[in-house]
């Protein structure tokens, strides 16, 4: 620094005095040039360990200070650097399952991170570095991709592949998973459904018997168990179903339980599918009823699973469309709770927290919803995402990419948080978590300062919905009937009323090639005395 502030005094008194430039270049080089090599060797030093000890993202301005965040009424417990190619790679995906995140790039890369710690679990490649992986889906011990054209599903615990196989169609996005199916969207209107059998390890059914070891601990033998999950290799054809228009979003699974599985996907046409697989019938993944909608759906519908607390209650899923319409819709018989509007396109999946579901418009709205009746609790303008939600606040972002902190009550603007260098804001309507991601790997976790340990959002309705999916692994090796002897069965046991009875599916429409749904147009009441609804397999 002293070498320069006598360089620029020589300059300065050169100029005052007329000095030649040949000579004032000569007087000055002649007896600096030591000085200005030990400067700029000091400052080259002096970057390389800046560079060093500070990420590029610290520079960027990425990193929320916990000073910061402890202003805005909220603790910083970690950030994580996943490791990529800072040239080229970024987080395309990231999915919260049962207290993991599951980091996803674009160069085919999973990382699992621990989601109230941080701590790297695994990272594996998954697919093809140059081929593009679409979004990942997890549930029970399995998390599914697609890479190019290729499934892959490996063990959620440890990142190992269990299953692999090429698709004979393009795939539309990422596929939904249940405990026994991989559900795949196909761009010509079809939803595949792949078998996944579990291979269990005779030496575990040994020690259920109370053979095994039985001083083993619970923890211990868990985690044996998650590392000898397995999934046979043997071919089975899979199950497919067509729908009307091309199948560009993520399958929602719904629901599983003993007797059926339940799947719901949207399509540019309009129209939001409704699927199920009576474990009853031997091959069969029917489409039992169809909403048709006056726009392309673009985004995944949100669920709230039916109340444990409620016998024979139903769950409920919430859809939306382009047309600006939201629509509550009963799962298991298709009839249509409520309709609300919101004037604008939505783009994006609904947001489910308890007894409510926030909207957020295009344009930039967010609507609070009572999900029993569809009335509007409160508007907040200018916010294009949900974050996420506490018990007093909600979390959600601006058209400018900035935090905002909400009145959960009355949707009043509380607080306003600077994260617009911050890229990914992921939708978390799992816990209260705020997780935020930058270009360049930067994961970083938020949430209220007496808030400590997660807040689980329906945590009753979840573990209920997790008990019914387990029990049907118990269930798997038990025989189908054939699909003859089952109608026969239900009509024997006079139960008329099931909206899934022998509605026929898709294969008793093949002779209409020109609109493979007949006349469904959307959710009817069959009260009215149509009757050509009587002979309808789609009859809303």
């Amino acid at each position: 620094m002293l070498g320069v502030i006598l360089l620029i005094r020589q300059a300065i008194y050169s100029r005052l005095v007329n000095i030649p430039d040949k000579i004032w270049f000569q007087s000055v080089f002649r007896g600096r040039f030591t000085m200005l090599q030990r400067f700029f060797s000091v400052a080259a030093f002096l970057t390389v360990v800046f560079c060093a000890g500070a990420p590029l993202w610290a520079a960027r301005g990425e990193l929320i200070p916990e000073t910061t965040a402890a202003r805005h009424g909220l603790a910083r417990p970690w950030f994580a650097q996943v490791e990529l190619n800072q040239g080229r790679a970024r987080i395309n995906d990231l999915i919260l399952f049962e207290g993991v995140l599951y980091a996803q790039t674009n160069t085919a890369m999973v990382h699992a991170i621990d989601a109230e710690t941080g701590k790297t679990l695994w990272s594996k490649q998954i697919g093809h570095p140059n081929h593009p992986s679409m979004s990942p889906d997890a549930k029970g011990d399995l998390l599914a991709t697609i890479n190019g054209s290729r499934l892959y599903v490996v063990n959620r615990f440890s990142g190992d592949l269990l299953y692999e196989r090429e698709m004979s169609d393009t795939p539309g996005n990422g596929p939904g998973l249940s405990t026994q199916r991989v559900y795949i969207p196909m761009v010509t209107g079809m939803m595949v459904a792949y078998p996944l059998k579990s291979i269990v390890d005779p030496a575990r059914d040994f020690d259920k018997d109370g053979k095994g070891d039985a001083g083993l601990e619970k923890t211990a033998k868990e985690m044996s168990r998650q590392q000898d999950v397995g999934v046979d290799q043997k071919y089975t054809p899979p199950l497919a179903c067509q729908s009307f228009g091309r199948v560009l979003v993520q399958p929602l699974v719904t629901r599983e339980y003993a007797g059926a599985e339940y799947v719901v996907w949207p399509t540019d046409r309009g129209y939001l599918n409704f699927g199920r697989i009576d474990r009853e019938v031997e091959n069969a993944l029917a489409l039992k009823f169809r909403l048709q909608t006056a726009a392309p759906i673009v985004a995944q519908p949100g669920y709230l699973p039916p109340d444990p607390k409620v016998p024979g209650d139903s769950g409920v899923v919430i859809g939306i469309s382009n047309d600006g319409f939201v629509y509550a819709i009963n799962e298991e018989n298709g009839e249509t709770l409520w309709r609300f509007s919101t004037g604008e396109p939505i783009v994006e999946s609904p947001a489910v927290i308890e007894d409510r579901v926030y909207i957020t418009t295009q344009l930039g709205g967010m609507y609070c919803l009572e999900i029993k009746t569809g009335k509007s609790l409160w508007w907040a303008r200018n916010i294009t995402r949900f974050v996420a939600a506490s018990k007093t606040r909600v979390y959600a972002v601006d058209r400018i990419g900035r935090v905002l902190v909400l009145n959960a009550a009355n949707g009043a603007r509380l607080d306003v948080i600077a994260t617009e260098k911050v890229s990914m804001k992921m939708a978390n309507t799992d816990t209260d978590r705020i997780y935020l991601v930058s270009d360049g790997g930067l994961i970083q976790c938020l949430h209220e300062l007496e808030q400590t340990e997660p807040l689980v959002h329906g945590k009753e309705r979840k573990l209920a919905a997790k008990a019914e999916a387990n029990q049907t692994e118990a269930e798997a090796e038990r025989p189908t009937v054939p699909k003859a002897d089952a109608a026969k069965k239900r009509k024997a046991a006079g139960d008329e009323n099931d909206p899934f009875g022998d509605a026929g599916g898709v294969g008793d429409r093949a002779g209409d090639e020109n609109d493979p749904f007949g006349d469904a147009g959307g959710v009817r009441d069959r009260a009215d005395g149509d009757e050509e609804a009587e002979d309808d397999d789609f009859p809303f």
